[in-house]
Protein backbone atom coordinates (compact mmCIF):
# COMPACT_ATOMS: atom_id res chain seq x y z
CA UNK A 1 0.00 0.00 0.00
CA UNK A 2 1.41 3.43 -0.90
CA UNK A 3 2.71 5.47 2.06
CA UNK A 4 0.36 8.38 1.39
CA UNK A 5 -2.81 6.26 1.41
CA UNK A 6 -5.26 7.21 4.18
CA UNK A 7 -6.26 4.58 6.69
CA UNK A 8 -9.34 5.32 8.78
CA UNK A 9 -9.67 3.12 11.86
CA UNK A 10 -12.90 2.12 13.59
CA UNK A 11 -12.05 4.56 16.40
CA UNK A 12 -10.53 7.59 14.68
CA UNK A 13 -8.12 9.86 16.48
CA UNK A 14 -9.41 13.41 16.95
CA UNK A 15 -6.95 16.25 17.55
CA UNK A 16 -8.27 19.18 19.59
CA UNK A 17 -6.25 22.31 18.94
CA UNK A 18 -6.97 25.09 21.43
CA UNK A 19 -5.09 27.18 23.95
CA UNK A 20 -8.15 27.11 26.21
CA UNK A 21 -8.16 24.32 28.80
CA UNK A 22 -11.90 24.79 29.20
CA UNK A 23 -12.45 24.10 25.50
CA UNK A 24 -10.09 21.12 25.28
CA UNK A 25 -11.41 19.50 28.50
CA UNK A 26 -15.04 19.99 27.46
CA UNK A 27 -14.57 18.58 23.96
CA UNK A 28 -12.36 15.74 25.16
CA UNK A 29 -15.01 14.61 27.65
CA UNK A 30 -17.68 14.59 24.94
CA UNK A 31 -15.58 12.80 22.34
CA UNK A 32 -14.25 10.22 24.78
CA UNK A 33 -17.82 9.38 25.73
CA UNK A 34 -18.35 8.64 22.02
CA UNK A 35 -15.24 6.37 22.16
CA UNK A 36 -12.91 8.53 20.07
CA UNK A 37 -9.19 8.67 20.78
CA UNK A 38 -8.18 12.20 21.80
CA UNK A 39 -5.01 14.24 21.34
CA UNK A 40 -4.51 17.88 22.36
CA UNK A 41 -2.38 20.64 20.84
CA UNK A 42 -2.04 23.91 22.78
CA UNK A 43 -0.61 25.98 19.91
CA UNK A 44 -0.53 26.09 16.14
CA UNK A 45 3.02 24.78 15.87
CA UNK A 46 2.14 21.56 17.73
CA UNK A 47 -1.10 21.17 15.79
CA UNK A 48 0.68 21.56 12.43
CA UNK A 49 3.41 19.09 13.40
CA UNK A 50 0.83 16.51 14.43
CA UNK A 51 -1.38 16.90 11.33
CA UNK A 52 1.64 16.79 9.02
CA UNK A 53 3.15 13.74 10.71
CA UNK A 54 3.49 10.23 9.25
CA UNK A 55 0.40 9.01 11.14
CA UNK A 56 -1.84 12.07 11.42
CA UNK A 57 -5.16 12.23 13.28
CA UNK A 58 -8.24 11.49 11.21
CA UNK A 59 -10.03 14.65 12.34
CA UNK A 60 -8.74 17.95 13.74
CA UNK A 61 -10.95 20.39 15.68
CA UNK A 62 -9.03 23.67 15.60
CA UNK A 63 -10.05 26.72 17.60
CA UNK A 64 -9.87 29.86 15.46
CA UNK A 65 -8.29 31.59 18.46
CA UNK A 66 -5.35 29.17 18.27
CA UNK A 67 -2.07 31.06 17.83
CA UNK A 68 1.56 30.61 16.76
CA UNK A 69 0.52 30.09 13.96
CA UNK A 70 -3.24 30.61 13.77
CA UNK A 71 -5.67 27.78 13.06
CA UNK A 72 -6.40 29.20 9.59
CA UNK A 73 -2.65 29.33 8.85
CA UNK A 74 -2.28 25.72 10.03
CA UNK A 75 -5.00 24.54 7.65
CA UNK A 76 -3.58 26.54 4.76
CA UNK A 77 -0.08 25.18 5.35
CA UNK A 78 -1.36 21.59 5.52
CA UNK A 79 -3.18 22.06 2.22
CA UNK A 80 0.02 23.46 0.67
CA UNK A 81 2.21 20.60 1.86
CA UNK A 82 -0.04 17.60 1.33
CA UNK A 83 -0.99 16.39 -2.14
CA UNK A 84 -3.76 14.21 -0.72
CA UNK A 85 -6.10 14.90 2.18
CA UNK A 86 -5.15 12.88 5.26
CA UNK A 87 -6.94 14.85 8.01
CA UNK A 88 -10.42 16.39 8.02
CA UNK A 89 -10.05 19.89 9.49
CA UNK A 90 -12.95 21.55 11.31
CA UNK A 91 -12.45 25.14 12.48
CA UNK A 92 -14.23 26.12 15.70
CA UNK A 93 -15.50 29.55 16.62
CA UNK A 94 -17.10 30.67 19.88
CA UNK A 95 -19.32 33.16 18.05
CA UNK A 96 -20.92 33.50 14.60
CA UNK A 97 -18.97 35.95 12.47
CA UNK A 98 -18.81 36.63 8.74
CA UNK A 99 -15.11 37.46 9.01
CA UNK A 100 -14.36 34.16 10.75
CA UNK A 101 -16.45 32.22 8.24
CA UNK A 102 -14.59 33.96 5.41
CA UNK A 103 -11.26 33.04 7.01
CA UNK A 104 -12.34 29.39 7.20
CA UNK A 105 -13.33 29.38 3.55
CA UNK A 106 -10.17 31.10 2.36
CA UNK A 107 -7.77 28.77 4.14
CA UNK A 108 -9.49 25.64 2.76
CA UNK A 109 -11.05 24.30 5.94
CA UNK A 110 -13.28 21.26 5.45
CA UNK A 111 -15.92 22.48 7.89
CA UNK A 112 -16.80 25.34 10.25
CA UNK A 113 -18.62 24.94 13.54
CA UNK A 114 -19.81 27.54 16.06
CA UNK A 115 -19.09 26.19 19.52
CA UNK A 116 -18.90 27.58 23.05
CA UNK A 117 -17.74 25.29 25.83
CA UNK A 118 -20.45 24.77 28.43
CA UNK A 119 -23.13 26.65 26.50
CA UNK A 120 -26.66 25.68 27.55
CA UNK A 121 -27.89 25.52 23.96
CA UNK A 122 -24.94 23.43 22.72
CA UNK A 123 -26.19 20.79 20.27
CA UNK A 124 -24.25 17.55 20.84
CA UNK A 125 -26.01 15.86 17.92
CA UNK A 126 -24.83 18.50 15.45
CA UNK A 127 -21.21 17.99 16.48
CA UNK A 128 -21.61 14.24 16.26
CA UNK A 129 -23.17 14.62 12.79
CA UNK A 130 -20.25 16.77 11.60
CA UNK A 131 -17.75 14.16 12.81
CA UNK A 132 -19.68 11.26 11.29
CA UNK A 133 -19.77 13.08 7.95
CA UNK A 134 -16.01 13.56 8.24
CA UNK A 135 -15.55 9.82 8.85
CA UNK A 136 -17.65 8.89 5.82
CA UNK A 137 -15.83 11.33 3.54
CA UNK A 138 -12.42 10.10 4.73
CA UNK A 139 -13.46 6.47 4.20
CA UNK A 140 -14.63 7.28 0.68
CA UNK A 141 -11.45 9.27 -0.03
CA UNK A 142 -9.36 6.39 1.24
CA UNK A 143 -11.16 3.94 -1.02
CA UNK A 144 -10.80 6.17 -4.08
CA UNK A 145 -7.11 6.79 -3.42
CA UNK A 146 -6.46 3.09 -2.91
CA UNK A 147 -8.20 2.24 -6.18
CA UNK A 148 -6.24 4.97 -7.97
CA UNK A 149 -2.97 3.63 -6.57
CA UNK A 150 -3.88 0.09 -7.67
CA UNK A 151 -4.78 1.38 -11.14
CA UNK A 152 -1.47 3.24 -11.44
CA UNK A 153 0.35 0.09 -10.36
CA UNK A 154 -1.39 -2.10 -12.95
CA UNK A 155 -0.79 0.47 -15.69
CA UNK A 156 2.97 0.57 -15.01
CA UNK A 157 3.76 -3.01 -13.92
CA UNK A 158 3.74 -6.42 -15.55
CA UNK A 159 0.71 -8.35 -14.34
CA UNK A 160 2.58 -11.63 -13.83
CA UNK A 161 5.96 -10.74 -12.32
CA UNK A 162 5.22 -7.33 -10.79
CA UNK A 163 8.25 -5.87 -12.57
CA UNK A 164 8.00 -2.63 -14.58
CA UNK A 165 6.36 -3.05 -17.95
CA UNK A 166 8.12 -1.86 -21.10
CA UNK A 167 6.38 1.50 -21.42
CA UNK A 168 6.90 2.47 -17.77
CA UNK A 169 10.52 1.32 -17.79
CA UNK A 170 11.34 3.30 -20.93
CA UNK A 171 9.86 6.40 -19.30
CA UNK A 172 12.09 5.86 -16.26
CA UNK A 173 15.11 5.30 -18.50
CA UNK A 174 14.49 8.63 -20.23
CA UNK A 175 14.41 10.30 -16.80
CA UNK A 176 17.61 8.52 -15.78
CA UNK A 177 19.27 9.60 -19.04
CA UNK A 178 18.48 13.22 -18.20
CA UNK A 179 20.24 12.73 -14.88
CA UNK A 180 23.22 11.12 -16.63
CA UNK A 181 23.52 14.16 -18.89
CA UNK A 182 23.44 16.53 -15.92
CA UNK A 183 25.71 14.57 -13.57
CA UNK A 184 28.06 13.03 -16.17
CA UNK A 185 27.59 9.57 -14.67
CA UNK A 186 27.30 6.12 -16.24
CA UNK A 187 24.20 4.24 -17.32
CA UNK A 188 24.12 0.85 -19.03
CA UNK A 189 21.18 -0.99 -20.56
CA UNK A 190 21.01 -4.78 -20.52
CA UNK A 191 18.65 -6.98 -22.52
CA UNK A 192 18.20 -10.53 -21.27
CA UNK A 193 16.40 -13.15 -23.35
CA UNK A 194 15.83 -16.62 -21.89
CA UNK A 195 17.11 -19.34 -24.22
CA UNK A 196 14.58 -21.97 -25.32
CA UNK A 197 12.12 -21.00 -22.59
CA UNK A 198 9.28 -22.23 -24.77
CA UNK A 199 10.27 -25.82 -23.97
CA UNK A 200 9.23 -25.32 -20.35
CA UNK A 201 5.82 -24.09 -21.47
CA UNK A 202 5.60 -26.94 -23.97
CA UNK A 203 6.79 -29.73 -21.65
CA UNK A 204 5.22 -28.59 -18.36
CA UNK A 205 2.48 -26.14 -19.30
CA UNK A 206 2.12 -22.36 -19.19
CA UNK A 207 1.18 -22.33 -15.50
CA UNK A 208 4.52 -23.89 -14.61
CA UNK A 209 6.29 -21.46 -16.93
CA UNK A 210 4.56 -18.57 -15.15
CA UNK A 211 5.77 -19.84 -11.77
CA UNK A 212 9.34 -19.98 -13.07
CA UNK A 213 9.10 -16.38 -14.32
CA UNK A 214 7.72 -15.22 -10.97
CA UNK A 215 10.59 -16.91 -9.13
CA UNK A 216 13.08 -15.37 -11.56
CA UNK A 217 11.64 -11.91 -10.89
CA UNK A 218 11.99 -12.51 -7.13
CA UNK A 219 15.62 -13.49 -7.59
CA UNK A 220 16.27 -10.29 -9.51
CA UNK A 221 14.78 -8.24 -6.66
CA UNK A 222 16.99 -9.96 -4.10
CA UNK A 223 20.22 -9.76 -6.08
CA UNK A 224 20.12 -6.41 -7.86
CA UNK A 225 20.73 -3.02 -6.26
CA UNK A 226 17.69 -1.17 -4.94
CA UNK A 227 18.08 1.59 -7.55
CA UNK A 228 18.57 -0.73 -10.54
CA UNK A 229 15.56 -0.73 -12.87
CA UNK A 230 14.22 -3.96 -14.36
CA UNK A 231 11.17 -4.66 -16.46
CA UNK A 232 9.61 -7.47 -18.45
CA UNK A 233 9.51 -6.57 -22.15
CA UNK A 234 8.16 -9.81 -23.62
CA UNK A 235 7.20 -13.31 -22.62
CA UNK A 236 10.79 -14.25 -21.73
CA UNK A 237 12.69 -11.01 -22.31
CA UNK A 238 13.79 -8.55 -19.64
CA UNK A 239 15.34 -5.08 -19.79
CA UNK A 240 17.61 -3.71 -17.06
CA UNK A 241 18.83 -0.14 -16.58
CA UNK A 242 21.94 0.09 -14.39
CA UNK A 243 22.68 3.61 -13.07
CA UNK A 244 26.31 4.28 -12.22
CA UNK A 245 27.45 1.15 -14.07
CA UNK A 246 29.88 1.41 -16.98
CA UNK A 247 29.94 -1.06 -19.86
CA UNK A 248 32.68 -3.27 -18.48
CA UNK A 249 30.98 -3.69 -15.11
CA UNK A 250 27.60 -4.18 -16.78
CA UNK A 251 29.05 -7.08 -18.79
CA UNK A 252 30.50 -8.55 -15.60
CA UNK A 253 27.12 -8.19 -13.90
CA UNK A 254 25.40 -9.90 -16.83
CA UNK A 255 27.77 -12.83 -16.51
CA UNK A 256 27.08 -13.05 -12.75
CA UNK A 257 23.34 -13.05 -13.46
CA UNK A 258 23.91 -15.83 -15.99
CA UNK A 259 25.85 -17.89 -13.47
CA UNK A 260 24.28 -17.16 -10.10
CA UNK A 261 20.64 -16.27 -10.81
CA UNK A 262 19.78 -18.40 -13.83
CA UNK A 263 22.02 -21.40 -13.14
CA UNK A 264 20.46 -22.05 -9.72
CA UNK A 265 17.82 -24.78 -10.10
CA UNK A 266 14.16 -23.86 -10.51
CA UNK A 267 11.51 -26.24 -9.19
CA UNK A 268 9.48 -27.59 -12.12
CA UNK A 269 6.84 -30.23 -11.31
CA UNK A 270 8.91 -32.15 -8.72
CA UNK A 271 12.00 -31.74 -10.86
CA UNK A 272 14.76 -29.16 -11.00
CA UNK A 273 15.87 -27.29 -14.08
CA UNK A 274 18.16 -24.39 -14.80
CA UNK A 275 17.71 -21.55 -17.26
CA UNK A 276 20.09 -20.19 -19.85
CA UNK A 277 19.92 -16.69 -21.28
CA UNK A 278 21.57 -14.53 -23.88
CA UNK A 279 22.55 -10.97 -22.95
CA UNK A 280 23.06 -7.78 -24.92
CA UNK A 281 24.62 -4.78 -23.16
CA UNK A 282 25.12 -1.17 -24.28
CA UNK A 283 26.17 2.05 -22.56
CA UNK A 284 24.22 5.30 -22.59
CA UNK A 285 26.71 8.16 -22.13
CA UNK A 286 23.69 10.45 -22.19
CA UNK A 287 22.57 9.40 -25.68
CA UNK A 288 18.96 8.73 -26.61
CA UNK A 289 17.67 5.58 -24.86
CA UNK A 290 16.20 4.44 -28.18
CA UNK A 291 19.64 4.49 -29.79
CA UNK A 292 21.21 2.67 -26.85
CA UNK A 293 18.40 0.13 -26.82
CA UNK A 294 18.99 -0.65 -30.50
CA UNK A 295 22.66 -1.27 -29.72
CA UNK A 296 21.67 -3.63 -26.89
CA UNK A 297 19.32 -5.44 -29.28
CA UNK A 298 22.16 -5.89 -31.80
CA UNK A 299 24.42 -7.18 -29.05
CA UNK A 300 21.69 -9.61 -27.97
CA UNK A 301 21.35 -10.85 -31.56
CA UNK A 302 25.12 -11.45 -31.62
CA UNK A 303 24.85 -13.46 -28.40
CA UNK A 304 22.16 -15.62 -29.97
CA UNK A 305 24.28 -16.18 -33.11
CA UNK A 306 27.30 -17.05 -30.95
CA UNK A 307 25.48 -20.07 -29.55
CA UNK A 308 23.30 -18.54 -26.79
CA UNK A 309 24.00 -18.62 -23.02
CA UNK A 310 26.53 -15.81 -23.32
CA UNK A 311 26.97 -12.05 -23.02
CA UNK A 312 27.78 -9.54 -25.73
CA UNK A 313 28.36 -5.85 -25.11
CA UNK A 314 28.57 -3.01 -27.62
CA UNK A 315 30.48 0.23 -27.14
CA UNK A 316 30.28 3.21 -29.54
CA UNK A 317 33.40 3.20 -31.71
CA UNK A 318 34.96 1.97 -34.91
CA UNK A 319 33.64 -1.29 -36.25
CA UNK A 320 36.01 -4.25 -36.21
CA UNK A 321 38.02 -3.44 -33.09
CA UNK A 322 39.28 -6.35 -31.04
CA UNK A 323 37.12 -7.32 -28.03
CA UNK A 324 37.88 -5.06 -25.07
CA UNK A 325 37.00 -7.77 -22.58
CA UNK A 326 36.76 -11.54 -22.64
CA UNK A 327 35.43 -13.38 -19.61
CA UNK A 328 34.31 -16.94 -20.05
CA UNK A 329 31.11 -16.81 -22.07
CA UNK A 330 31.13 -12.99 -21.95
CA UNK A 331 32.81 -10.74 -24.47
CA UNK A 332 32.74 -7.11 -25.44
CA UNK A 333 32.75 -5.83 -29.03
CA UNK A 334 32.75 -2.35 -30.50
CA UNK A 335 30.70 -0.96 -33.39
CA UNK A 336 29.94 2.37 -34.97
CA UNK A 337 26.53 3.97 -34.41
Amino acid sequence: MPANTITVSTSPTVLIGSSSSTTTDYLAAILESWRYQIEVARNGTDALARIDSVSPPSIALLDLDLASPSAAEVVWEVRRRQEQRRTWNILLSDRPSKDRLRAALQCGSDDYFVFTAGAIDFDYNELKLRIRVAERVLALTNRVQKQSAELRYHVTHDGLTGLWNREALLSLIFQETDRVQRMKTSLSLMLLDLDDFSRINHDYGYETGDRVLIELANRFRRQLRSYDLIGRCGEDEFLLALPGCDLENAVLLADRIREFILARPFAVDHEATTLNASFGVAISRGRSPLVVLREAERALAEAKLAGKNCVRGRAPGAYGQEPLLALGAASLTSDAD
